[in-house]
């Protein structure tokens, strides 16, 4: 049988020397992070959700050194300037699909209010469409 390692991902091992160099505590950073309570205490790797809520939260930390402990911790201003802003074109489609998927989500949200009103069946579908 083989043996499950216990060692925390490079990942979380460099966000935990972040909070050290922050001199912040984890509920901190949970709460600026908006990640999970407890995920840095588990012996296991880290979802590309809370990877990307961790870089949204800390743009000047290099995206290669946080997933592979190699280079420099922090992003070079170069590195920092050299993107190219997002095309006006392609935000502007994404906010449309963002409205509209919140639409649906009212529209489910409304018609729930008013069976719960009517003193009927809530149950309108919302947990599939929303999950």
């Amino acid at each position: 049988m083989q043996e499950k390692s216990l060692k925390k991902s490079v990942v979380k091992q460099n966000i935990l020397q972040i909070i050290e160099i922050e001199k912040i505590t984890k509920y901190e950073f949970y709460k600026k992070t908006r990640i999970t309570r407890g995920v840095l205490d588990q012996n296991n790797g880290m979802s590309e959700d809370n990877i990307a809520r961790f870089l949204a939260c800390y743009p000047d930390i290099d995206a290669n050194w946080l997933i592979t402990g190699e280079g420099s911790m922090y992003r070079t201003p170069s590195v920092m300037n050299a993107a190219s802003p997002p095309d006006r074109d392609e935000v502007v489609r994404l906010l449309r699909e963002k409205i509209t998927d919140q639409q649906k989500i009212i529209d489910l949200l409304e018609e729930k209010v008013e069976a719960l009103m009517m003193g009927g069946n809530a149950d309108t579908g919302f947990e599939a469409a929303a999950g």
